[in-house]
């Protein structure tokens, strides 16, 4: 097929306006933020679509399957582009479908929103406030997130500390998707083990076109940071507030210095100092009431921002945390990427000890507690300053050795690591893709 055909029967669908083909247009449209890791600039330099095509209904969207089935056109779906990991990226050419104008609000009550899949969290957010209610979990780019973007390509983010992950809690309610067929198939997932199938795994199942997220009750969040002399006194105060059940948080993030500097509308409120880990917390409590919980612990109350009364977003700490923390000390040295780590909980700081003995300030320590199915752990994001694949894939390979578990953020296959994705996911596939035309190039078992 060429070019002029795919773009005048792709035009006839969705009309001139919602087309994308020009070559620079492409080449930009086509990446997602892989750019946080050096390996898959390099593995994903030069990938592009064909075409980017902008669906303004769920019937164009269903024309728009139909067709690329009907001339075995690989079919990549795209939200806002802010996943890390290149599995956005369409590695076969194809059509982009961008679901930016995919974007109706269906029915939001103070329990729960259903949205489009290209409905922005931020706009949930809003939404939600009218109703008394708040997303129970974003990530840290929720101002520009999509909805569909977010399950598929996340799995947790600021509000997991109270929530846990997205396959947690009925966090996910519910799941409309399209299947890649002849005849797209309208399905409709209810039970956690049907949303499983299309949960953190960058759309290669079926195409999401509707989310309904579980909403909780608005909370005032007051907003703080806490200096301490050194990383572990940080992350012993920030376990210990993780672990309490009393205090309502939606947040509770710990870095080592000189992470901290990196944060500069932090340091312009004078909130990290020179040398000193630092402790980020949104939760309920008052200061008084806080720094008396913290009050065995030598921290030192740096900021504190009260709830935020305007209809905007106003000044969040969040904008610092989860995979905010890289973007921010890239801002600084482009050499930074980072691991996502898994400890073990009950050793986690005399991992994190062995790992700064033998590689010193090559890796700083940036660890967000989370709950994950009903267990407080810590979770890792930590920086390492880039010196060659050698040197990424040596560290990988000693934390593992010291029992942490690694889920590599620098390679672009789902499936690099069995034990995060099972053959569920291929199962899925098979059921749903049968022609395997959906954000193909991803999944190492069916390129082998």
């Amino acid at each position: 097929m060429t070019t002029n055909t795919l773009k005048s029967d792709i035009t006839a669908i969705v009309g001139d306006a919602n087309i994308t083909f020009e070559a620079a247009a492409l080449a930009s449209g086509s990446k997602d933020s892989f750019h946080f890791s050096p390996v898959l600039l390099e593995d994903l330099d030069g990938k592009s679509a064909d075409l980017i095509v902008r669906p303004e209904t769920q019937a164009q969207l269903v024309e728009i399957v139909r067709y690329a089935v009907a001339n075995r056109i690989p079919i990549t779906p795209r939200g806002a582009g802010t996943g890390n990991y290149g599995q956005g990226v369409p590695m076969q050419g194809g059509i982009l479908v961008n679901t930016k104008k995919l974007n109706r609000i269906i029915e939001l009550t103070s329990d729960y929103a259903r949205v489009e899949c290209g409905t922005v969290l931020w706009q949930i957010e809003k939404q939600a406030a009218q109703v008394g209610a708040e997303l129970r979990i974003f990530p840290s780019t929720m101002p520009t997130s999509s909805s569909a973007g977010f399950i598929t390509g996340g799995s947790g983010g600021v509000g997991s500390i109270t929530w846990g992950m997205l396959s947690d809690n009925n966090n996910v309610r519910a799941v409309k998707a399209l299947t890649i067929e002849a005849e797209p198939q309208v399905l409709e997932l209810t039970t956690p083990e049907e949303i499983r199938d299309v949960l953190h795994n960058c759309g290669v199942t079926a195409f999401v076109t509707e989310v309904e997220f579980a909403l909780a009750p608005k909370t005032q969040w007051h907003q703080y940071a806490f200096a301490f002399d050194d990383l572990y006194s940080a992350l012993a105060a920030g376990e210990k507030l993780a672990h309490n059940t009393h205090i309502l948080k939606r947040l509770c993030s710990v870095f080592e210095w000189p992470i901290p500097s990196f944060f500069l509308p932090l340091v312009k409120k004078e909130a990290c100092p020179e040398g000193k880990a630092l402790l980020l917390l949104m939760c309920n409590l008052e200061p008084s009431e806080l720094v008396a919980q913290l009050g065995d612990f030598d921290g030192r109350l740096t900021f504190h921002a009260p709830p935020v009364e305007e209809s905007g977003r106003g000044f969040q700490i969040y904008d610092f945390t989860w995979n905010h923390t890289t973007m921010w000390a890239m801002k600084t040295d482009k050499q930074y990427t980072y691991l996502q780590d898994s400890f073990d909980k009950d050793n986690y700081m005399e991992q994190l000890r062995a790992r700064k003995a033998k590689y010193g300030d090559q890796v700083l320590t940036h660890v967000e507690f989370l709950q994950s199915n009903g267990e407080i752990r810590p979770g890792g994001l930590s920086l390492v300053h880039y010196q060659s694949r050698e040197q990424l894939f040596g560290l990988i390979d000693y934390c593992e050795s010291i029992g942490m578990r690694i889920s590599n953020p620098h390679t672009h296959f789902l499936d690099a690591d069995i034990r995060w994705y099972g053959d569920y996911l291929l199962a899925a596939r098979k059921r749903w893709d049968p022609n395997s035309l959906l954000n193909p190039g991803h999944l190492r078992a069916l390129e082998e």
